[in-house]
């Protein structure tokens, strides 16, 4: 992987260099005053989007699934005094229930009407398709899918009604699994491919009103999710390998939450949080439509040829990995031979 790794930044570093020269126009100059619906904002890449709101003087409602954790989110806010108590609401409710999402985003709307609607909640259970439970399964499926689409249905129509004199911002929180599988993880690689799906349709679908949609694609970042990648045993080994896992590498929430912020403000499409693999992998999952600037069309052009080159090498590496682990573990119906695809 050293080789598709010295390709990755190369022609990240020429996209770069052309990027540097970009500038864009804000869709929403300042948060101020501004009013930010957030699922999954007790913990994590959500607490720390919270926390940079209310700093620059944004209204939050905050939903979890744990009032528990809401609540202990909101006491740090207030001791940190990052927040005030008329700034933030705290409200429990599973993003997978629609009535209770339903009733929540318009709980908040009528508070103040809701400019940015952040998408983060979600989850991952790891393992092989067929050896997850089905109640994993649903969970994942439920929690990344449809309570991403459910506070978005919800909160669609008050939006709209406000546009086009208050722009406004819908943001999904996705991962570099939505540009790239994470093996070991099909159901999550899915759910986070789907959610990349609907973020690029919904914003065509939107391009007449004043509201810009933002997926944001964050890598590997220091939350309780890396503690089940610490494990040492050698399947988990070889799922490191596999999705380019490196802990040293791993970004903080709070630079998560930075760049999820200045999406925002420029209503800008697609973009990750990872300078390197992150730019390389949206190069190659970019599909039919691409940036909304010339500039950065014209960088990933120059960048793509060498880039998907150097994809050949990580896919023969990939597949030799793979089964020199099953011949070293076999499993029942496993094939004695395995052909060069």
């Amino acid at each position: 992987m050293d080789s598709v790794a010295l390709g990755l930044l190369i022609g990240s570093a020429l996209a770069a260099t052309i990027g540097s020269f970009w500038r864009r126009t804000p869709h929403i100059p300042s948060l101020a005053e501004k009013h930010l619906f957030i699922t999954g904002g007790s913990t994590g890449i959500g607490y720390s989007i919270v926390k940079s709101a209310l700093s620059q003087g944004a209204y939050v409602t905050m939903t979890g699934r744990s009032f528990s954790n809401l609540q202990g989110a909101y006491d740090s806010l207030m001791k940190e005094a990052v927040g005030t108590e008329p700034r933030v609401r705290i409200k429990a409710v599973d993003a997978g229930d629609y009535k209770l999402m339903s009733e929540a985003v318009n709980e908040a709307n009528s508070w103040r009407p809701i400019d940015v609607l952040i998408c983060n909640a979600g989850l991952t259970r790891s393992g092989y398709l067929d050896q997850m439970p089905i109640e994993d399964l649903e969970l994942t499926v439920r929690t990344n899918v449809l309570g991403t689409v459910y506070p978005v249905h919800v909160v669609l129509p008050l939006m709209k009604q406000r546009s086009p004199d208050h722009p406004m911002s819908i943001v999904f929180i996705g991962s570099l699994a939505s540009l790239f599988l994470m093996y070991g993880n099909s159901v999550y690689t899915g759910t986070k491919y789907a959610v990349k799906g609907i973020a690029e349709s919904l914003r065509l679908e939107l391009l007449p009103y004043s509201i810009r949609v933002t997926l944001v694609c964050p890598g590997f970042v220091k939350t309780a999710f890396l503690d089940e990648a610490e494990k040492r045993d050698e399947l988990q080994t070889l799922m490191k390998h596999i999705n380019m896992y490196d802990r040293n590498q791993a970004q903080t929430p709070e630079e998560v939450a930075k760049k999820t912020l200045e999406a925002v403000k420029y209503g800008s499409s697609i973009v990750t949080t990872t300078p390197v693999l992150g730019t390389a992998l949206l190069l190659l999952a970019r599909g039919f439509i691409p940036d909304d600037s010339i500039y950065k069309t014209v960088q990933e052009v120059l960048a793509y040829p060498l880039v998907r080159i150097f994809t050949l090498f990580a896919k023969f590496d990939m597949h030799r990995q793979i089964l020199a682990y099953h011949r070293r573990n076999p499993s029942p119906g496993q094939m004695r031979s395995n052909p060069n695809k």
